[in-house]
């Protein structure tokens, strides 16, 4: 990350499986050590048409931990939706997402709000932060998720975030030749490169070969007993939990 020192920079892991087939589950475990960081999320989608879009619910919840403060803050996603898809077609996020923290007392609703039919702007959210046991509200937010943020404290103060300002920061990734079998950039390598070169019909050929593939481990699974288990996560009652989380350890 850019704000740490040159010599000593911080590292932001990132791992992500699919825990579950019916329904189509996946799990996500991101962590910084150095900054006691890291967040655990399970998400699966739900998907509709709607004429001339598509939305796509996101089910699920993730907890933000913020190990050196003790601090849980559980969220929900918004949705997605692709528009004009029969045209030129674009992506925005809508819907209401609500964060929360036992320990401090504090909530979030954020509306994600998306574009009237009629003009108006893209890419719209708002906030408030409130202080449960009072109801007061001390921060709201304003502005576009993908570009400037103005958040109004309780206290008078005010604070602007551009997010186009912020450093982009390239993900390291292992050659894929190095990466496992049923990694998502192995595995999917060859539909990718037929799709980037517009040929639908190899890379239906190439998707047809992986499910194959998939159906034939599964039924050497089942003659053998042995139920399929993901690799990173564990199920814990209704949720999908990293294995080796820094929570752990730290």
């Amino acid at each position: 990350l850019p704000e740490a020192p040159q010599r000593n920079p911080y590292k932001v892991r990132f791992v992500a499986e699919q825990v579950s087939h019916h329904p189509p589950v996946s799990g996500f475990y991101c962590e910084c050590a150095e900054r006691g960081m890291c967040v655990n999320t399970h998400i699966w989608t739900k998907s509709k048409f709607m004429g001339m879009s598509v939305g796509v619910s996101m089910v699920g919840e993730g907890v933000l931990y913020l190990l050196d403060h003790g601090e849980e803050y559980a969220f929900t996603f918004p949705s997605a939706y692709a528009r004009s898809i029969l045209t030129v077609p674009w992506v925005e996020l809508g819907g209401k997402v609500t964060i929360s923290c036992a320990k401090t007392g504090y909530s979030a609703n954020v509306t994600f709000h998306t574009k009237p039919f009629y003009g108006g702007k893209v890419h719209r959210v708002s906030a408030e932060v409130k202080q449960n046991s009072s109801g007061k509200v001390v921060c709201k937010a304003q502005g576009e998720w993908n570009g400037t943020l103005e958040f109004i404290y309780s206290s008078g103060e005010t604070k602007v975030i551009d997010t186009n300002k912020l450093p982009v920061i390239r993900k390291m990734i292992r050659p894929v030749e190095k990466q496992g079998r049923t990694e998502s950039r192995r595995l999917w390598q060859h539909v990718t490169a037929v799709l980037k070169e517009g040929n639908i019909d190899l890379a239906t050929e190439h998707k047809h070969v992986l499910e194959e593939d998939q159906r034939s481990d599964e039924r050497q699974r089942a003659a053998n007993n042995m139920p399929w288990k993901p690799k990173y996560f564990n199920k814990e009652d209704d949720e999908w939990v990293y294995r080796n989380p820094l929570w752990k350890t730290h």
